[in-house]
């Protein structure tokens, strides 16, 4: 069946396949391959704000795209470019005698060139976005803060020094943060990690944060003191204990080697029995993406990789 699809494994910057949209900048183009559609009329509903030309058909160049199916090689494939050319939103579709035969491809032309819908401010975000983000769960939200980013120009870079975080520093947990910040600030309600983001700029903050009574989450399978200042004690709750499961947007501190050796945090996406799905930052390129993991994986001496913080008044 007829369809579009990304050329190769880069050009990706604003393209949610998962949603069909694609976010462009005025004046950006972004190119697409239309597979067996050499028939169809393709056009935009408002070529003033995104303006679409085609190619020529099986240019030798797009059956060398090891990308590509054997089935999609077998067909016909059109390139096409779109371009931003005005604020606003229009459809991209491909018709044969009035009916759609792609999923028409939304696309949302901005003033940003990182192609993403929640900005750099506070609650900076296109108002297509705050509509869907208002009407979420705040854990939700959470989740769909990060999924911006993680479709946008920024992913297709290193990220450094763009959470109001330093250049120098590595911002995986800086990334949680501004999720949480954002998405709070979007839906007008407190941030339950406060107001500065470094306390979550590392595990072993993360960790002496959750360990205060003051705080509105629980960590689940640590123990001992704190690695901040070496005080406090904290008892080992699995999973489950006092009714505490994991959630979307809870954060997820990741140890390897052995018990103190700490080197990631990260956001759960999903859960799916003892497997879990989580959205990281600081992962080299692409910098923000999706990871599979287990709730099994264990370290040498037997001490769970993956320990949360999992957040309660959210």
């Amino acid at each position: 069946m007829a369809h579009l699809r990304k050329p190769g494994t880069g050009d990706l910057a604003g393209f949610d396949s998962t949603r069909n949209l694609q976010i462009l900048a005025i004046n950006q183009r972004t190119n697409f391959y239309l597979v067996a559609g050499a028939d169809l009329n393709v056009f935009t509903d408002d070529d003033s704000c995104a303006a679409v030309v085609a190619g020529k058909s099986d240019a030798a160049a797009i059956k060398k795209d090891g990308t590509l199916s054997a089935w999609e090689k077998s067909q016909e494939i059109r390139p096409l470019s779109v371009v931003g050319k005005s604020l606003g939103s229009t459809t991209l579709r491909a018709q044969l005698d009035g009916r759609d035969w792609i999923a028409p491809l939304t696309i949302r032309v901005l003033n940003d060139k990182t192609c993403r819908q929640v900005g750099k401010a506070t609650a900076q975000v296109t108002p297509e976005l705050r509509s869907e983000i208002q009407s979420l769960s705040l854990r939700d939200a959470v989740i769909r803060v990060a999924e911006d980013q993680m479709h946008s120009a920024i992913s297709q870079s290193r990220g450094f020094g763009v959470y109001d975080m330093d250049a120098s520093l590595d911002w995986c947990g800086g990334f949680a943060y501004w999720c949480w910040n954002q998405a709070c600030a979007i839906q007008g309600v407190e941030n339950p990690f406060g107001s500065s983001n470094t306390v979550l700029w590392s595990p072993q903050r993360a960790i002496h944060w959750a360990m205060q009574d003051t705080t509105p989450a629980q960590l689940l399978r640590y123990k001992g003191i704190s690695p901040m200042d070496g005080k406090g004690r904290q008892e080992y709750r699995e999973i489950g204990w006092n009714g505490y499961e994991l959630r979307r947007g809870d954060v997820v501190l990741l140890r390897d080697g052995h018990a103190a050796g700490w080197k990631h945090i990260c956001m759960v996406h999903s859960v799916d029995g003892r497997a879990i799905v989580t959205i990281d930052g600081n992962q080299g390129l692409p910098s923000i993406k999706q990871v599979n993991r287990s709730l099994e994986d264990k370290l040498p001496d037997g001490s769970a990789k993956l320990v949360f913080v999992a957040v309660m008044r959210a």
